[in-house]
């Protein structure tokens, strides 16, 4: 990107609003969290308004490209789709990878950089060389030309060494299969297993005394999804009208 804006302070508390309220799971307005990503164009457009006449189109496809995929997000949380909201998806998709090399440039790495800085170390030394036989106006001109070209030289080597090619960049392009084969997308979500993974685990974790731990967290989770299941059973036969005796309801 040419170049950046700070955002402004209203931006900046409308995203540390948001940015708590995920920490809870919610919304600041108490709907799910899923949701925010809706949020967060409208707080980008506004750390990124009023660019000037070289950002201008930068900060357009920054901005349509950040839109594409929280409209590709939101749709792949339907619950049901048609054939036109997976073409939908699939235009959202298309249109984000048109768009995305944008952010190209802020997945430098430092092998990358290093590239960079000593090349742009050496295009100055050798412009200096050339400046030196120079009159003052000429060596001026020639400095604001030297200092597009280097920069543009530098773009070129920071787009021919970085990429988006990493699996979860890949894995965008199957939703749209998965749905067609599978169904929907949150049918599959990983949410239950990390809940399980706290509960089960990490809660377990740290009632136990630390000493074969694993065989402690086993038996205190199976004795507490027994003690679950019978509940669920007495409920279930109180639901039902079925007559419970006192020594049922004591054991």
């Amino acid at each position: 990107m040419a170049g950046r804006c700070n955002a402004s302070q209203d931006a900046q508390d409308a995203w540390d609003a948001e940015n708590t309220s995920l920490a809870s799971g919610r919304n600041a307005d108490g709907s799910d969290a899923g949701s925010v990503f809706a949020d967060v164009l409208g707080v980008l457009a506004g750390a990124l308004r009023q660019p000037g006449g070289a950002q201008a189109i930068p900060f357009k496809r920054a901005l349509g490209c950040v839109r594409a995929l929280i409209d590709f997000n939101m749709m792949a949380q339907y619950r049901s789709h048609t054939p036109d909201t997976i073409a939908y998806m699939e235009d959202y998709l298309d249109q984000f990878h048109k768009m995305k090399d944008i952010f190209l440039e802020f997945r430098v790495t430092k092998r990358t950089q290093a590239k960079v800085d000593k090349q742009r170390k050496e295009i100055q030394r050798q412009r200096s060389l050339m400046r030196e036989g120079a009159a003052p106006s000429q060596r001026r001109r020639i400095c604001d030309d030297d200092h597009d070209e280097e920069n543009e030289l530098c773009m070129d080597m920071i787009n021919a060494e970085l990429h988006f090619n990493f699996v979860k960049m890949h894995l965008l392009s199957h939703f749209c299969d998965h749905i067609r084969q599978f169904g929907n997308i949150p049918m599959y979500s990983t949410e239950i297993g990390e809940l399980a993974h706290k509960t089960q685990i990490k809660e377990g974790w740290r009632q136990s005394n630390k000493n074969d731990a694993m065989h402690q967290m086993v038996h205190t989770y199976s004795l507490q999804h027994a003690i679950r299941m019978r509940l669920l059973n007495l409920e279930s036969l109180q639901d039902h009208g079925e007559g419970l005796s006192a020594d049922v309801l004591k054991h």
